[in-house]
C-alpha cells in the first residue's frame, strides 16, 4: 500500500514538473516575441546589393531633372 502511494506521489510530480517547464517556455516564448515585436527596426527591413556606377549615370542620364525641386532619391 505504501508503495503504491509513493508511486503515485512520484507519477505526479514528475507529470507535474514536465507540464511546469513546458508551461515556462511557453511563456518565455511569447515574451521573446513581444520584445521582438517592441523592438522592430527600419534595419530589420533593408537589403544591401552591389550596383555599379553606370547603372547611376543611366539614371541620371534617363530620369533625373535637374529643375526638380525633390532629390534624386525622392
Amino acid at each position: 500500500m505504501f508503495g503504491l502511494i509513493v508511486g503515485a506521489s512520484t507519477a505526479f510530480i514528475y507529470i507535474f514538473i514536465i507540464v511546469f517547464f513546458d508551461y515556462i517556455k511557453a511563456i518565455e516564448d511569447n515574451m521573446y516575441i513581444d520584445f521582438d515585436i517592441n523592438t522592430v527596426t527600419a534595419g530589420d527591413y533593408t537589403i544591401e546589393f552591389d550596383m555599379p556606377p553606370e547603372s547611376h549615370a543611366y539614371f541620371i542620364d534617363h530620369y533625373h531633372n535637374p529643375h526638380s525641386p525633390m532629390s534624386e532619391i525622392a
